[in-house]
């Protein structure tokens, strides 16, 4: 008898486990939440296809201030959409003036604080790996380390927009992602994928050719504007996840296991 129990509860404890996150759910969330909104879906469209037209500029004395204005428009409009997005899931409908103003500043000091650190410890391992080795050319070395920290920095901004400040958010977010790493591996999967189409992206921008240029204006498009959704619909469901569930659910389910 008491085996048996001991096998139910250990059943039952599995099933928590594995029902904790009910991503599918949270993804149904995400795309009603994106649907419903279809002015932001034509913002990141037009910044896609400015983005992308920038190609036929290349050679042209244009191409740097006008892929300098496209560029810090997605960077600018990338917590306003987050904003966006979060005070829908919190029923609050500000103007974008006042979501600019509540997190665009956090979230830019945030993101120098994520990735300056980083850059500079994949900037010395090149000049250590250059100066030892003449042939290096350091390929690869910065961008699969800033790979690897949006991984752990997973749920870092999420933590910022629901905590209202960036204080503890990399600690926060962090310890979060250690305790749930097996409940968070289909969400780092997809992450992964997501940072491999822009890369992807920021290699053929670097190898543009105008005698195909419509073909590469095309994917830089499709690339850019489908990457932006899923980036979008991520940062839902990772909102959902941290308002919904204990931050140790793993570990608490092996705990009383």
């Amino acid at each position: 008898m008491m085996s048996t129990s001991t096998e139910t509860t250990d059943l039952a404890l599995f099933t928590y486990q594995m029902n904790t996150w009910n991503l599918k759910q949270y993804l149904n969330y995400g795309l009603q939440i994106v649907r419903m909104n279809t002015i932001v879906l034509w913002w990141i469209g037009l910044i896609g296809l400015l983005s992308a037209l920038t190609l036929m500029l290349k050679d042209s004395l244009s191409f740097w201030p006008l892929n300098v204005v496209v560029t810090l428009l997605s960077i600018l409009s990338t917590p306003i959409i987050y904003g966006i997005y979060f005070e829908l899931i919190e029923d609050n409908y500000s103007s974008i003036p006042r979501i600019a103003r509540t997190y665009v500043p956090g979230y830019l000091w945030l993101i120098i604080r994520m990735y300056l650190p980083p850059i500079f410890l994949a900037s010395m391992v090149i000049s250590l790996m250059v100066g030892s080795i003449p042939a290096f050319g350091g390929g690869g070395i910065l961008e699969m380390t800033l790979v690897l920290f949006s991984l752990l920095y997973l749920f870092v901004i999420p933590t910022y927009y629901i905590s209202g400040t960036g204080r503890g958010a990399i600690s926060g977010g962090i310890f979060f992602l250690s305790r749930n790493l097996s409940s968070a591996t289909p969400i780092i999967l997809a992450v992964l994928l997501l940072e491999t189409g822009m890369l992807v992206l920021q290699y053929q921008r670097a190898t543009f050719n105008a005698d195909l240029g419509t073909i590469f204006i095309v994917l830089d498009f499709l690339v850019y504007f489908f990457a932006s959704i899923v980036d979008y619909l991520i940062f839902i469901i990772l909102i959902f996840i941290l308002k919904e569930q204990p931050a140790d659910s793993d570990q608490s389910g092996q705990d009383q296991t």
